[in-house]
């Protein structure tokens, strides 16, 4: 079956799994506003889509890889989309590794919404 990238279909427990962290880590995550999982009714039930899964990689890439945590990885994407938002078009503070992650960050939608919503 194929699944649009952007349609909500899989659960708090099926997401986790998928990047080996635990489900309650995953709610906390929507908690602190670093996704924004669909919600189902009636029951308010976390839906995730592809789109989701592939932000929450790379958000686990700067958790993990760079040691960040929630208020640093806040500050980073208001960095970045400051540099977005001139069209400054140099990321060379960033390795080449750094540099895709972060062109698949901005192009993801989730960006604007954990911008947006950033409590910093």
């Amino acid at each position: 079956m194929l699944i649009e990238k952007d349609k909500p279909f899989y659960n708090v427990n099926q997401v986790a799994e998928l990047l080996g962290i635990s489900a309650d880590r995953l709610r906390t995550y929507d908690e602190e506003g670093l996704v924004f999982p669909h919600r189902q009714p009636p029951s308010n039930k976390r839906l995730y889509s592809e789109l989701d899964i592939e932000w929450l990689k790379i958000c686990r890439f700067f958790i993990k890889t760079k040691k960040m945590n929630m208020y640093s990885i806040n500050l980073l994407f208001k960095f970045i989309r400051l540099i977005k938002k001139h069209n400054i078009n140099t990321f060379d503070v960033f390795n080449k590794d750094e540099q895709i992650i972060i062109a698949a960050m901005i192009n993801n939608p989730n960006f604007d919404k954990v911008i947006d919503s950033a409590r910093t």
